[in-house]
């Protein structure tokens, strides 16, 4: 029997629709929900759908963390893939989404070798899973060239957080907004004021005349503070940055407690003394700078800072004057 025309064309059909179906499906390889890539770039490279993030940083004790831009997108072409060191292109798999952000991991100023930085670790938390990630160190975080990212396949509109946790404390930047949540530290930037003071006062010791220096290069607000951990909640540290003390004959013998000689006067009418350790008085000025911090509000910005060279001490004993030098008061505004 022979077949009708209708008939003999299904076979065909049939074949069309395959070969067409074939010849349309997407090649790229698909992230299963959970998949989290370190990308790195050779030069900077922009990633589809980013938008800049402002400030979504975080301060920690050890390091730095910045975001730069975040995307959320459902596939990097070969172009994109190559440029951040993927084999092929990749996509998310149906219902799923691929949300990334670009960063930098910096050290801070006072850290003795990169080692310091294995106090901070990095991760990604999306869907309940906590995945530590490996991020190459920077000069700093605020770098203008950021060729570092993470991608993150999760399902939909799931949230994604970056973390970083160091001396103890996690902080957190929500990726798709693209920044800081509640638990975050202090801000980013950090507020900080460029110029110092300069402190020189004149006294007599047993009759000895005496001529102190003091000097600091500026202030700066931080959260967490080398030998005093991070400040409490609703505190910072209001950093007296490279603050040093010289004087002559006998100066070398002298020592400063800060916690008598350094306070800061708040707006609100508080007096906050220095929280650290006693400082050298060196008979030159080529000393090395030492820490001064003082636990203020979080909110400060405005105050007065009261240097008291009176309180020097030899070893652990008060010095006894016949002439005292006079103190001084330093305006600060942290911008």
């Amino acid at each position: 029997m022979g077949r009708s025309p209708l008939t003999a064309l299904v076979p065909l059909l049939v074949l069309t629709t395959t070969a067409c179906g074939v010849m349309d499906r997407d090649t790229a390889t698909a992230l299963p929900a959970g998949t989290v890539h370190v990308l790195h770039s050779a030069t900077p490279a922009p990633l589809p759908g980013s938008r800049e993030t402002g400030a979504a940083g975080l301060v920690g004790g050890h390091a730095l963390l910045h975001v730069q831009e975040t995307g959320v997108v459902t596939r990097l072409d070969d172009r994109t893939a190559a440029r951040w060191g993927l084999p092929e292109p990749v996509r998310a798999d149906d219902g799923d989404e691929l949300v990334w952000a670009s960063l930098s991991l910096g050290g801070r100023s006072w850290r003795n070798s990169d080692r310091d930085v294995e106090w901070a670790r990095i991760a990604v938390l999306a869907g309940g899973v906590r995945t530590t990630i490996t991020v190459p160190l920077t000069a700093s975080a605020d770098s203008a060239t950021y060729a570092d990212a993470v991608l993150v396949s999760v399902p939909a509109g799931e949230p994604v957080l970056l973390q970083l946790t160091d001396d103890g404390v996690t902080q957190s930047v929500d990726v798709r907004a693209g920044r800081r949540v509640d638990d975050a530290r202090g801000r980013y930037p950090r507020p900080v004021q460029q110029g110092g003071f300069r402190y020189a006062g004149n006294g007599t010791i047993g009759g000895a005349p005496v001529r102190f220096q003091a000097f600091a290069d500026g202030f700066s607000l931080e959260p967490w503070a080398p030998g005093l951990g991070w400040a409490r909640d609703g505190h910072a540290w209001l950093a007296v940055t490279r603050f040093r003390m010289s004087g002559g004959t006998p100066a070398a013998e002298l020592t400063l407690d800060p916690a008598l000689a350094v306070s800061v006067l708040t707006p609100d009418g508080t007096t906050r003394p220095a929280d650290t350790d006693r400082v050298p008085v060196s008979p030159s000025s080529g000393i090395t700078p030492h820490g001064l911090y003082i636990e203020v509000p979080a909110t400060f910005r405005y105050g007065v800072l009261r240097l008291s060279p009176a309180t020097l001490k030899h070893g652990l004993t008060p010095v006894t004057w016949q002439r005292e030098p006079a103190p001084a008061d330093f305006p600060i505004g942290l911008t």
